[in-house]
């Protein structure tokens, strides 16, 4: 993982890791979805909640590492 604190300092990205297009996103699962305005949120997505164009790419969800 190769992490950056961007230039305004209001985050933390990793520059090896990508939302995905939304037309790969399972449905009726939580996962992690892009607006349009750039809000990511979690949530599930359905046929009709994909039609508005409201989301436009999703991510899967962190794992915790395993505690030795």
């Amino acid at each position: 993982m190769t992490t950056k604190i961007t230039s305004d300092g209001a985050a933390c990205v990793d520059q090896n890791y990508y939302w995905q297009p939304l037309t790969t996103a399972p449905h009726g699962v939580k996962i992690q979805l892009l607006s349009k305005h750039g809000v990511a949120v979690y949530g599930t997505l359905s046929p009709s909640s994909i039609a508005g164009g409201f989301w436009i790419n999703w991510a899967p969800l962190p794992k915790r590492m395993k505690n030795d």
